[in-house]
Parts: structure tokens; C-alpha cells; sequence
């Protein structure tokens, strides 16, 4: 469902940055919106996206309430988004990262650790933590995914890599532990790749020690999508493995933490945040009527 349109490697650094595109539909910003509402609402999807393995009637009227605000939307609803939009960057990121593990999945095969969504957040939630964890058992290969929903693409891309070779990794992966330890699919990829017994001998130090995808995802606004083409477009946002790992050193207090690391950082253009999300409120509540 969602490739890559261009992708960049960059292997000196282990560094890999890409443009989405939506399988079997024009590079457009407008006609990736136009689709993405249905994409996100297929059944497929919703279980993947909330963890789930069945959606019965209580559990689709609860997935689907997930996408309206609870605050009545005075004076209209577009209006409230853009308010919203304007006061609260945190105002529907629940978006991108449901949309990050769709993504991962189709790019790489990965499947989620824990659920990314969590039922009872409100839409203006924002959280410490990593906002995905994702595995591949055949490869044991661990993805910790963050992901952002801007109306700027150079904005979203400098937030990720500030997150990753700046702010201090240690509240992310002790956030992640606490979430997985209540998680049995979590637990067992942690015990596989790690090769150990019990989940309660797992300390992040040995976490880091492994091979770990750092994955970033942009869902962003834009007008003009010509120019991801070009030869250097993606140098202004360089990072490397290397500034990855002087980072987690530095959270964690050590000098030897040496886990194979890759970065990967992708971004889907959409027309307009506003818009979409209005496309996405406005769905729901069609789902919910047919119910």
C-alpha cells in the first residue's frame, strides 16, 4: 500500500531517507489526502494500527470515536481544527504514528510490538516514549519508531533528529520498557532477540546492545513535490549512526554501548493538515452513523 516513491541511502553514515507514495495512485499531494481516510479505515488497517485481532461493534464504535474530538466544534469544524492546529502541535499526531506502523509494515515487513494507539488518549495527548515499536522475528530486527504530523516537512524532519542525537533517549526506552512489560507479544520479540529467559533480567543497557532500526516518519503538508528528486535535497537533514550512538552513551552514562544501528527517515505529503484532518473527522462520523 505505501512505497517508496525516492529513496536516498546514504551508507557511509547508515542513514536512509525517503518519499512515500501510496501504491497505484499519482504523487500528488491532494490525491494522497483524498485516499488516505479510507486507507486508514480499511478493517485491515484499524487492526494493525490499535493492536487488535478482532472489531466487533463495541470496538469499531470506539476506534471510530478515537478520531472526533470530544470538545463540541464551535463555531464549525473547520474552524476548531485550525485553532487547534494553531495552539496544540500535538492536535491529532495520533495520526502519523498509526500511519508510521501501516508504514513500516509495508516497507519492511514489521509488525508491531505493542498497540501505538491508545483508545483512552484524547487527540491533544503527547507522551515522552517512543511512539512505535516494531519487530521482524525472521530478521531480529527491532524498530523504535517517532513520528510527526506538521505542516512543514523540514520542521518535522529537524524535530526527529533533534529526538535522536540530542534529548536524552533514556526516558523513551524506559517508557518503551514499561509498555511492553504488560505487553506478551512485546515481551517474547524482547526475550528472542535477546536470546534471554526472563523478560525481568532486561535492562536497557542490554536493549541497546542490539540491532536497532531508529525510524522516522513525517506526515506534513506541502504544495510542491518536484523538487524531493533532486541530488542533495535530503543533505540539509543530515544525520549519521554515529551522532546516534554519542547520544545514547550520553543518556545512559556510558562509553560502550554499541548496538548495530540503522536510521531510516520517510515523509508523505499531504495537501493540508487542516483539510485532512477534517477528512478524517468527518469520516468517522459516517462510520459511526452506519454502525
Amino acid at each position: 500500500m505505501f512505497e517508496y516513491m525516492y529513496k536516498v541511502p546514504q551508507n557511509e553514515y547508515k542513514t536512509t531517507y525517503g518519499a512515500l507514495k501510496v501504491s497505484n495512485i499519482v504523487f500528488e499531494p491532494g490525491e494522497i489526502e483524498r485516499v488516505l481516510p479510507d486507507i486508514v479505515f480499511t478493517d485491515d488497517n484499524l487492526k494493525h494500527m490499535f493492536a487488535e485481532e478482532n472489531l466487533n461493534l463495541n470496538k469499531r464504535r470506539n476506534i471510530y470515536r478515537r478520531f472526533i474530538p470530544k470538545d463540541e466544534m464551535l463555531p464549525d469544524i473547520n474552524t476548531f481544527v485550525a485553532s487547534n492546529i494553531l495552539t496544540n502541535r500535538s492536535f491529532y499526531s495520533f495520526l502519523a504514528e498509526g500511519i508510521l506502523g501501516l508504514v513500516f509494515r509495508d516497507l519492511y515487513d514489521l509488525d508491531l510490538a505493542k498497540g501505538i494507539i491508545d483508545i483512552t488518549e484524547t487527540l491533544s495527548d503527547s507522551h515522552t516514549g517512543v511512539d512505535a515499536c516494531l519487530y521482524n522475528l525472521n530478521h531480529n530486527i527491532i524498530v523504535l519508531g517517532e513520528a510527526k504530523f506538521y505542516e512543514n516537512l523540514s520542521r518535522g524532519m529537524d524535530k526527529i533528529i533533534k529526538d535522536f542525537v540530542e534529548k536524552s533517549i533514556k526516558n523513551k526506552l524506559e517508557s518503551l520498557q514499561a509498555n511492553v512489560e504488560n505487553c506478551d507479544e512485546a515481551i517474547q520479540i524482547v526475550i528472542k532477540n535477546l536470546k534471554m529467559e526472563e523478560y525481568d533480567e532486561l535492562t536497557i543497557d542490554q536493549f541497546m546492545n542490539q540491532k536497532i532500526v531508529f525510524a522516522g516518519f513525517v506526515l506534513h503538508s506541502e504544495n510542491d513535490v518536484s523538487h524531493y528528486n533532486e541530488p542533495n535535497f535530503y543533505s540539509r537533514y543530515f544525520v549519521s549512526t554515529s551522532q546516534l550512538k554519542d547520544n545514547i552513551n550520553k543518556s545512559l552514562n556510558h562509553n560502550d554501548i554499541n548496538g548495530e544501528y540503522e536510521i531510516i527517515l520517510v515523509h508523505l505529503p499531504i495537501k493540508d493538515k487542516k483539510s485532512l484532518i477534517v477528512k478524517m473527522i468527518e469520516t468517522s462520523r459516517e462510520k459511526l452513523r452506519s454502525l
